[in-house]
């Protein structure tokens, strides 16, 4: 009976034991998964919030400044305490209180981006040597920017006659033309037109798998393209030689570990920008979210326009955007990429191939280990089960 009752138990251990070892694999295999795609072991899910919502097109914030009642911005995109604020003055502002719709914040200083410029201008009239270096990102020429967007259904009123259209708004043709111009000047181009309907708090969750995919080809830049939602259509209207067009907000979120980088990366853009596009970069957000700019140090959250606008004026806008974004980046052309690449083509190949090949023998690895010690440990059980008798 004594000896029935610790088989009994010696085969109840064996199966509690496979199971927890086939539960450990794929426990394991999900997190090194999680991991490798999408540089986090937390759960997509957590990576967005309610503060990466804008509000619904109409319904917006007013900025002002709590010493003196200035009006300093408008945005329909949601605000926290301790989000910031650079105007197109370069006024840099924090926000100390946000009571309903009135946003109170507190000044703290005037940004001086001359250096900024200044370093900018170097660069650009040393562009044409052959050690020129990136004007925007590092000494390290990269080829190509990856284009996408969160919200696909956003529209513009005057054009469409609805402010959200599901399954494809104007918004994409926005993003379209950015991707146009960099091509017409021979940049190479990564643009996705992934919809990530409808537009609500999980959107940035549906769009993070895009944007992991587009970051394998190592852009020198990401750029997802929105537009607002104030009403007033004059509020982002300008003209840019002479042309009708909108102006754009640039948005970094400020709860990553690339904030900082990002930041960095905007006031870079917006000084140049000051300099060969002035009045096209209407200011820049620093905002309590992510959107997925934890991903890469250079990703940059476009607003073209409003909703009020029309979809010409904001591709005029993002025409103008696009035009100026090469030397800003220090892209080389798809002429001079050929040259560079056509030596190392079998290179990249092998590393990627390496980079699969390594992901899977890891996988492999894990599971073997851990089947391992499911079976070491039975062993081990079952030895220990003799030594009782």
């Amino acid at each position: 009976m004594e000896k029935e009752h610790s088989m009994d138990s010696r085969k109840r251990l064996a199966w509690t034991t496979v199971f927890l070892s086939i539960f450990c694999v794929f426990l394991l295999s999900y997190l090194f998964t999680q991991w490798h795609m999408n540089g986090t072991l937390l759960p997509l899910w957590n990576e967005s919030g309610l503060q990466e919502d804008e509000q619904t097109a109409g319904r917006y914030y007013m900025f002002y400044d709590q010493e003196s009642g200035e009006l300093l911005e408008s945005m329909s995109r949601h605000v926290f305490s301790g989000d910031e604020l650079l105007t197109g003055d370069n006024r840099h502002y924090r926000v100390k209180k946000v009571d309903g719709a009135q946003v109170f914040c507190e000044f703290l200083g005037e940004r001086n981006l001359k250096p900024v410029t200044a370093a900018l201008k170097q660069a650009i009239s040393e562009r044409e040597e052959p050690d020129a270096v990136s004007v925007g990102l590092t000494d390290k020429p990269f080829q190509t920017v990856a284009i996408y967007c969160t919200h696909t259904d956003e529209s513009y009123v005057p054009t469409s006659g609805t402010e959200s259209k599901n399954g494809g708004g104007d918004i994409l043709e926005v993003a379209s033309v950015i991707a146009e111009e960099l091509e017409n000047q021979g940049v190479t181009v990564i643009h996705s037109e992934n919809i990530h309907d409808p537009h609500d708090v999980n959107a940035y969750q549906r769009s993070r798998k895009t944007a992991s995919q587009l970051l394998q080809e190592a852009p020198a830049a990401m750029i997802d393209v929105h537009r607002d939602g104030v009403p007033d259509p004059a509020y982002y209207e300008t003209k840019l030689d002479g042309e009708p067009a909108t102006q754009i907000r640039l948005v970094v979120g400020r709860q990553n570990q690339n904030s900082e980088a990002n930041i960095a990366f905007a006031e870079k853009m917006k000084a140049y920008y000051d300099e060969v596009k002035p009045g096209l970069i209407k200011s820049i957000f620093m905002a309590k979210g992510n959107y997925n700019q934890d991903l890469a140090p250079h990703s940059i959250l476009l607003e073209v326009g409003t909703h009020t606008n029309s979809l010409e004026q904001a591709k005029v806008g993002a025409r103008e955007f696009a035009e100026a974004l090469p030397q800003f980046l220090g892209l080389k052309t798809a002429v001079d990429y050929r040259e560079d690449t056509a030596g190392n083509k079998q290179n990249t190949a092998n590393e990627k191939t390496a980079d699969g090949s390594g992901f899977g023998n890891a996988i492999i690895w894990i599971i073997v280990l851990a089947a391992a010690g499911g079976l070491g440990f039975v062993w081990l059980s079952r030895g220990s089960f003799k030594i009782r008798r």
